[in-house]
């Protein structure tokens, strides 16, 4: 259905939630006792779509895409592994505030999951006669996670193409 939520890893939670928070106007939703810090653009409808957790190492954790009806996962899980890659199912709550959720590790070993369920907040000027955006909107004020870059290896000289190799992965794209 769409980009459900990123979750990355930073040096600096300070200085990431004060970039994300202020610079990009995303909202806090919700502070793991871990440290990690939810957030959501102003006019998302889940509880959040970025998750920034403390690291000594920089980077994309993992991604994770919505789908429409719990029972859509049951037919990409048979998708998956028919492209001959592993899908782990995990309960509802393994991965935070959602339901079932399948992990699955795309060729690049990027880690992806599946969801249909997370903890619904709505938006910050609500849904009835709302108003095009809300007051005391911070920096861009961010209204959606709409896209992920992710950074693959690629090297002609040993025949690796792990971009080709995960845009094959995707539906209509082998």
């Amino acid at each position: 259905m769409r980009l459900g939520h990123v979750k990355l890893r930073v040096l600096s939670i300070d200085d990431a939630i004060d970039h994300y928070t202020n610079t990009l106007g995303l909202l806090e939703t919700h502070r793991d006792p871990d440290g990690s810090v939810y957030l959501k653009g102003w006019d998302e409808w889940d509880k959040y779509s970025v998750v920034l957790s403390p690291s000594d190492r920089a980077g994309l954790e993992h991604v994770a895409f919505k789908v429409e009806k719990d029972a859509e996962l049951d037919a990409y899980r048979s998708r998956i592994e028919a492209r001959g890659i592993k899908v782990m199912e995990l309960k509802p709550g393994a991965l935070p505030f959602c339901g079932r959720a399948l992990r699955f590790l795309l060729p690049s070993e990027h880690e992806f999951f599946l969801y249909a369920e997370k903890d619904f907040v709505g938006k910050a000027v609500g849904a009835l006669n709302p108003e095009p955006w809300p007051d005391g909107l911070k920096g861009a004020g961010v209204h959606w996670l709409d896209h992920v870059m992710l950074m693959c290896e690629v090297d002609p000289a040993r025949g690796m193409n792990k971009v080709a190799e995960n845009v094959a992965f995707f539906p209509g794209r082998s």
